[in-house]
């Protein structure tokens, strides 16, 4: 680790290690290639100098046209918002990452019981405003409806999400017919398809499934997005021993791979469009043949990739920081999600996403959202450099005060009392006697305390009366 650009950074891998696994992607991608479903891209791909297979559908890219598309990426863009004051611009090897919560999970655990259960579209309403209320989260990622039809979930998902928050929010889509009316959803609720290129109000997110295969839908995914510019989310998840290779850095390997691959068929498609890298890792548990998200080892491998992506590609990255493989919110996830979320920050992560997960992705919990948000604010001052000019070096404080042993008067730390130090909002830094007057509550009492508040009394900006109902009858021309 090293502070000479400002705060921490730390890596896995050296600048010969990053070149050989790099070189090695060039290669697999030359000589045993990536399967694409979709015609129109092996056709795409075919024109552009690629040796395509149409029977096996199997790519080849030869160097050239990799490194091609490789200069072709954007290291620096905009999330735009519904409200533009809540803009943000991502960036390759960014020294503070945005956050944004876990996305793509249909259950939670209920805010007063506990208990594991299906959500439904008014607890996606309930969260979206609780999401746009917290100001640790940057970006706000889609939570699924149970209670809504398979076939419109992810429209009358993203209609909820403009109608609740006025951040930045990202989607993922279910149909080829659907990917088209979200589009036109985001038109409307940006004002049109220039203002949607110039600050993308939504973003989009799809996937190759491990190993370096492409669906067709997530092909038309990654081609939509480019054409109208809109971000997309750019995700592989090979599970080591699994879907990808047991090593940890075989699994470097491939991910680097699939991403080497992605961005060949979105900048052939479409030179320039805005991606987000986003690798995922996950290991296996040898006991119980589950796959594990939260292990130090899927921490490893996604702080490597990182630093690798950083080293490489013209991306941000964006990686599913705080995970974790416990159900509740408890001891263990407070400490898979502590290095899931850090590594990966301190290896230049443009984006961590996560906050909230339980039960490796795939349930949502309020109380541990409410304490993400100090997880978010320690790592956001980790990131920090130390500000070391003279006032802060405190040399005249010494001088003033002497040997008197008494600091907390002194100018100077009047000046810097609300700076220089986070502010928890939770945590408890009360003396027994206080803390056992204030009811002894712990961490998660304190967080469901917040997060009821929040729930309560926060209002979000609305969506004009007229886009309401332009979304809802895009919602209703897919049915």
């Amino acid at each position: 680790m090293n502070g000479e650009r400002g705060g921490l950074r730390m890596g896995y891998l050296s600048n010969e290690q990053i070149g050989k696994i790099h070189g090695n992607a060039m290669d697999l991608l030359a000589t045993h290639g990536f399967v694409v479903e979709h015609r129109g891209a092996l056709e795409m791909l075919r024109d552009s100098g690629a040796a395509v297979d149409f029977t096996t559908h199997v790519v080849k890219a030869k160097r050239d046209l990799v490194e091609k598309c490789l200069r072709a990426g954007v290291d620096r863009f905009v999330l735009g918002a519904r409200n533009p004051a809540r803009n943000l611009t991502v960036e390759c090897d960014a020294r503070k990452p945005v956050f944004r919560n876990g996305g793509g999970v249909d259950r939670m655990l209920d805010l007063d019981s506990g208990e594991i259960r299906n959500m439904s579209l008014a607890d996606v309403a309930a969260l979206t405003r609780l999401l746009d209320g917290l100001d640790f989260i940057d970006v706000v990622s889609p939570l699924y409806a149970q209670d809504v039809p398979e076939g419109i979930r992810d429209l009358v998902v993203l209609q909820t999400l403009f109608e609740n928050t006025s951040k930045h929010v990202n989607i993922r889509t279910f149909s080829r017919k659907n990917l088209e009316i979200l589009i036109r959803m985001g038109e409307v609720v940006a004002g049109g398809p220039a203002n949607l290129r110039k600050a993308p109000v939504f973003s989009l997110f799809d996937s190759p499934l491990s190993p370096l295969k492409f669906p067709e839908l997530t092909v038309d995914v990654f081609l939509a997005a480019g054409r109208h510019g809109i971000p997309l989310y750019m995700a592989n998840l090979p599970i080591a021993g699994g879907t990808g290779p047991f090593t940890l850095a075989g699994m470097i390997q491939l991910i680097h791979t699939e991403l080497l691959a992605s961005i060949v068929i979105c900048q052939t498609a479409n030179p320039g469009a805005p991606v987000m890298l986003h690798p995922l890792a996950m290991t296996m548990d040898w006991k119980t043949l589950l796959g594990l998200s939260a292990s130090i080892e899927s921490t490893i491998i996604t702080a490597a990739a990182v630093q690798a992506a950083n080293a490489v590609f013209h991306c941000p990255v964006d990686v599913h920081g705080p995970w974790s493989d416990t159900h509740v919110a408890d001891s263990q996830s407070a400490i898979e999600r502590t290095f899931q979320t850090l590594f990966p920050a301190l290896s230049g992560a443009a984006s961590i996403a996560g906050f909230g997960d339980v039960a490796e992705g795939l349930a949502f919990c309020p109380v541990q959202l409410g304490i993400d948000a100090e997880l978010a604010g320690y790592t956001r001052k980790a990131l920090e450099p130390i500000p070391m000019d003279d006032d802060r070096m405190a040399v005249e404080a010494i001088r003033r005060v002497g040997f008197n042993d008494d600091f907390s008067t002194d100018e100077t730390t009047i000046r810097y009392l609300r700076t220089d130090y986070y502010q928890p909002a939770i945590m408890n830094r009360m003396g027994r006697d206080d803390w056992q007057r204030a009811g002894s509550k712990d961490i998660n009492a304190r967080a469901r305390e917040r997060i009821r508040g929040l729930m309560a009394s926060h209002r979000p900006e609305p969506l004009a009366a007229g886009l309401a109902k332009e979304l809802q009858a895009l919602v209703k021309s897919a049915g």
